[in-house]
């Protein structure tokens, strides 16, 4: 049986179940589990199969059985993983992937214990290694170094491709995760090959099992294991339901508060994932590309400070200072400044084309924490990497950059020659100490540093799930909304009302207004709205075009906090997207007694005048514009289309006239020039404007189309339906 029809049989038990056909489930189960030679999968299947038969027996009896919905949903819930499991066993006999290699390798979790009492010994001679002679040292943590290498591959691979767990196996894995006998990396690189495994095959063992974690005291074990906890939650959202432990599991975690507040901290950085590709595509499109249009910045040795450096105004370079300040690229530097502050993966473009060196070869290599006594790594670095002295030290050490790409960052030294990288070496530490190191880990408090973590972590997954040889081994995490708040059944691991709010703040900030308002009206339910969150609300649904929504919401921010410009002038905007000009008036006069002489909106309510054909009021407003601000073309033409429309044609041409000597006239400036002049009969010297009209928008349809949309205006000046048809002819 090839790959395809296993998927397509797969796929078709969950599509019964997703449907609560159980019977339809089982019947195809029982098909596929009997040319299958494991006899423990064919009892677990005889036993779902019997309790099956019981209940439809006890039903068709009328025997009552309260015990019934649950035990319903415990036998979807088994159906899932025996079909998951079957495909994986037919998989492994045939496929050629990773993940089947791996399974045939180290067949489930049999070897584990050996490979755990390995480690172990390893790291009680590392530890000894360090008491010895120094030369000793060096030749047993060689050795140790190399021996380790083999084992942790080991670990990762046996903990991936382990299937069904038991409980058994469950308190196994936690205990050695929990184990100080092993490092705290390793420990962390098991907990990443739990997620995986639980994204490959999800059952529950697997899932509590990182529930568990995610109350380690150990920051860097508890920020993964939520992490991967949430991942799997949403790949399988519709599961979740089926699994009394996993419901009992997640109950627990709410308890903890310290978990609690990770969640929401990693929820916000889950969703910042989505800017990545954004940001990447700005990165790679137009601020490197106008970065190294600049001989200054393409000749100068940057620390990786720069951008605070240019902040600070500390730069020692007078020529980048003047650049920077003339040139427009100041302000995407600032925005990169600006994202990376927030935490934002700004490097994605840079370190996404690193990852071919052979360490990258190992999967578990992705996801493992940064440390220079990696061989790779410490056989290229000098001994001095530890310290904050040298800028290669600080980016090591630095919150900005993930585990991966310090790797990468470190690796790119192996391709460069001895004696140039023993240059570059001497030159950044001669750099050191204007080069201000960000904090190491040790040097901030817990809670940052778990925040640290668990955004350095992300972008590892990131590059790992998008870039890595081994993306074609699972569903792709970053594909799903990973927006707790959208779903019923992990609302409430953020269901405070803080972190509802600061999760809708996010989206607003953002722009996902259709999920913003959706979050926001999960936050509204705690009746803690003030008038800043009513305000967003309605600026979500002004953009989503629900304007009655919106203007409801503004109403309500309006009562808590009466007389806000901001609040009155998009009460007015709804109103007036609506097309009723005489509410949205009314609230662009109560706005313009708090701010007279703001263009904008002098300009906004003198539309709305001349909306409503007040043209008296309306020039006053336009004129007032044009006194407070002269070169507004906005004004100009709102001037000219009134004054066109009340026979005030001399005034309409002199300012179309201006209008057209400025640079890059637009092309409705000649449209409704050609207009003043058709009216007054000048034809000739408006269809040579029409036809400047048609050169600008190069299309003859686009002119013919704006001309019937003045039609209305046209007719009242006194041109004939006919004379309009006849002109549209000649231009086309």
């Amino acid at each position: 049986m090839d790959e395809k029809r296993i998927t397509e049989i797969q796929k078709s038990v969950i599509d019964a179940l997703g449907k609560e056909r159980l019977k339809r489930a089982i019947d195809i189960l029982g098909e596929e589990i009997e040319s299958l030679q494991d006899w423990e999968l064919r009892t677990r299947y005889n036993e779902l199969q019997t309790a099956y038969r019981y209940m439809l027996d006890y039903l068709r009896m009328g025997m009552p059985d309260p015990d019934r919905e649950r035990l319903h949903g415990e036998l979807i819930g088994k159906c899932y993983v025996i079909n998951d499991q079957i495909a994986i066993a037919r998989l492994t006999e045939h496929s050629t992937k990773v993940y089947c290699q791996m399974r045939r390798k180290y067949k489930g979790l049999s070897g584990i214990d050996g490979i755990y009492a390995r480690l172990k010994e390893n790291h009680a001679n590392t530890q000894v290694a360090q008491s010895l002679p120094a030369e000793e040292c060096r030749s047993l943590n060689t050795t140790l170094a190399k021996e380790h290498e083999q084992l942790l591959p080991q670990l990762f691979g046996t903990l991936w491709s382990s299937n069904c767990w038991s409980k058994g196996d469950a308190e196994k894995v936690y205990g050695i995760i929990s184990s100080n006998e092993i490092s705290l990396n390793d420990r962390a690189v098991a907990v990443s090959a739990v997620t995986l495994s639980a994204l490959k095959c999800m059952e529950p063992h697997k899932v509590t099992t990182l529930c568990n974690i995610a109350t380690s005291k150990e920051s860097l074990l508890s920020t993964r294991a939520i992490v991967g906890l949430i991942m799997v939650l949403f790949m399988y959202e519709r599961r979740i339901k089926h699994y009394p432990a996993i419901a009992n599991a997640l109950a627990a975690i709410r308890e903890n508060t310290t978990v609690m507040h990770r969640i929401q901290t990693i929820q916000i950085q889950l969703l910042r994932c989505r800017e990545t590709q954004k940001i990447d595509r700005k990165m790679r499109e137009e601020i490197i590309p106008a970065m190294m249009k600049n001989p200054n910045l393409r000749n100068s040795k940057l620390s990786m400070d720069i951008l605070k450096e240019i902040e600070d105004d500390e730069d020692k370079n007078p020529e980048w200072r003047k650049w920077i300040e003339e040139d427009e690229i100041k302000g995407k530097i600032e925005e990169m400044s600006r994202w990376q502050v927030e935490g934002a993966d700004v490097y994605m473009s840079t370190f996404s084309q690193l990852k071919s060196f052979p360490f990258f070869g190992e999967m578990s290599n992705w996801l493992r924490p940064f440390d220079t006594s990696v061989p790779c790594i410490s056989d290229i670095l000098p001994k001095e990497i530890s310290g904050n002295k040298s800028i290669l030290g600080a980016i090591c050490a630095s919150q900005f950059f993930c585990n991966s790409d310090k790797y990468s960052f470190c690796l790119t030294f192996e391709r460069v020659p001895k004696e140039q990288r023993d240059a570059m070496m001497a030159q950044m530490t001669e750099a050191g100490p204007d080069a201000q190191a960000i904090d190491t880990a040790t040097e901030i408090p817990a809670e940052k540093r778990a925040e640290v973590e668990s955004n350095q972590y992300i972008q590892d997954l990131y590059r790992f799930f998008k870039v890595s040889n081994f993306r074609g081994e699972f569903t792709d995490p970053f594909t799903l909304s990973l927006n707790l708040l959208q779903s019923e059944t992990l609302t409430p691991l953020i269901d405070s009302s803080e972190a509802m709010l600061r999760t809708f703040r996010y989206l607003v900030e953002k722009e996902y207004y259709d999920e913003a308002f959706k979050a926001g009206r999960l936050f509204e339910k705690s009746g803690e709205g003030d008038a800043q969150f009513f305000q967003e609300m309605g600026f979500c649904a002004q953009k989503e075009c629900d304007y009655d929504t919106a203007i409801d919401y503004y109403t309500k921010a309006d009562i808590i906090k009466p007389d806000t410009l901001w609040t009155l002038r998009h009460i007015a905007q709804c109103y007036r997207l609506q097309g009723e000009s005489e509410k949205a008036l009314s609230y662009y006069l109560m706005a313009e007694e708090l701010a007279p002489e703001n263009i904008s909106l002098l300009m906004q309510t003198g539309e709305s005048h001349a909306a409503l054909k007040q043209y008296d009021e309306a020039f006053a407003r336009f004129y007032k514009v044009e006194y407070l601000k002269p070169d507004s073309r906005r004004a100009m033409r709102a001037i000219a289309w009134c004054s066109f429309i009340t026979g005030k044609d001399s005034q309409a041409r002199g300012y179309y006239q201006r209008l057209m000597e400025l640079s890059h006239p637009a092309f409705e400036d000649y449209l409704n020039a050609a207009h003043v002049e058709w009216v007054t009969k000048n034809n000739a010297k408006a269809i040579e404007l029409y036809e400047k009209a048609k050169e600008i928008c190069g299309n003859a349809d686009k002119v013919a189309e704006h001309i019937l949309n003045d039609k209305e205006v046209m007719f009242e000046r006194g041109v004939s339906e006919t004379e309009l048809q006849l002109l549209i002819d000649i231009i086309s």
